[in-house]
């Protein structure tokens, strides 16, 4: 049986702060962030990104990376990529865990559901770390 993942883990974006997670903060592009839920455990998830407006375009490029079997991080693949036009909007992609794939060279050192590492990169501006001003990625259930 899957689970869902968290409720909403923000990757890109202002957070409040919550029951387990005390500090409010802005997340910068291309931060690592590890769900307590495996990506691929889920049925189905929705990556969403949107800004309200910047001097041009942004991509978002959600990557994700499982947990090895000793604890450390594997290699980062795209799961998904949205593009949004300079005016702004909103995207919701819907995902489904079990199609998401780890790396081959990470395939024979991972368990049954590992993809737990997230990061959200953004294009134009061309430093992915900077988000245009009200910029917000995330995954949900």
């Amino acid at each position: 049986m899957s689970r869902p993942i968290d409720a909403a883990a923000t990757l890109v974006g202002w957070i409040n702060h919550t029951a387990t997670d005390p500090n409010e903060r802005t997340i910068a592009g291309g931060t690592t962030v590890k769900l307590s839920t495996p990506l691929d455990a889920a049925d189905v998830f929705t990556f969403v990104a949107s800004h309200p407006g910047h001097a041009a375009a942004v991509t978002f490029t959600l990557e994700v990376a499982p947990e090895l079997l000793n604890g450390t991080m594997g290699t980062w693949v795209q799961a998904a990529e949205v593009a949004i036009p300079a005016g702004g909007g909103r995207v919701e992609a819907p995902l489904n865990g079990g199609n998401l794939a780890v790396a081959p060279a990470d395939a024979d050192d991972v368990g049954a559901y590992s993809v737990v590492f997230v990061r959200c990169l953004m294009t134009n501006p061309s430093d992915v770390t900077v988000a245009p001003a009200g910029a917000y990625a995330g995954l949900t259930f």
